[in-house]
């Protein structure tokens, strides 16, 4: 009689899990996937989509640093007040200039990381700054970060 009782309750218990996780794997397939941004990934993926002109004078080093500069850029741009702009100790490389926080110039923003491409020793042509930055656009779509992708949640 103790065998029946326990059969019916491993058949319980797998009836229950197997509800449980159809549910969760059911819910799971109609929210979309959160966009992660892998700089490793983002280089090789834009460097590969580069003009061959801009693949000629650029290396996967000079791709990390437009990238890693213009994140800062929208750092210092975004940033709360001064007091909370870096609370891990991160300095910027840059302060944020006078701008509105909503929208980021474009043509401000390629200005801003070609001079600190002159500060730093960097020989960059502007034009392969605007191309990185329009080829991280094509990149930010394929992860789903912007684009319909992004707007299914």
């Amino acid at each position: 009689m103790i065998w029946v009782f326990a059969v019916l309750a491993v058949v319980a218990v797998v009836v229950i899990g197997l509800v449980v996780i159809g549910g969760e794997t059911a819910r799971l397939a109609s929210v979309a996937r959160p966009a992660v941004f892998d700089v490793a990934e983002a280089v090789d993926f834009i460097a590969d989509r580069l003009s061959p002109r801009a693949q000629a004078r650029l290396t996967h080093d000079d791709v990390r640093w437009v990238l890693l500069a213009d994140a800062d850029l929208l750092e210092a741009s975004t940033a709360g007040p001064p007091e909370r702009r870096y609370p891990w100790s991160r300095k910027p490389r840059f302060e944020p200039a006078d701008q509105d926080d909503s929208v980021v110039d474009e043509v401000a923003a390629v200005a801003r990381i070609l001079a600190l491409a002159d500060e730093s020793g960097r020989d960059l042509a502007d034009e392969d700054v605007v191309e990185v930055l329009t080829v991280r656009g094509e990149y930010l779509e394929a992860i789903g970060a912007v684009g319909p992708e992004a707007g299914r949640a």
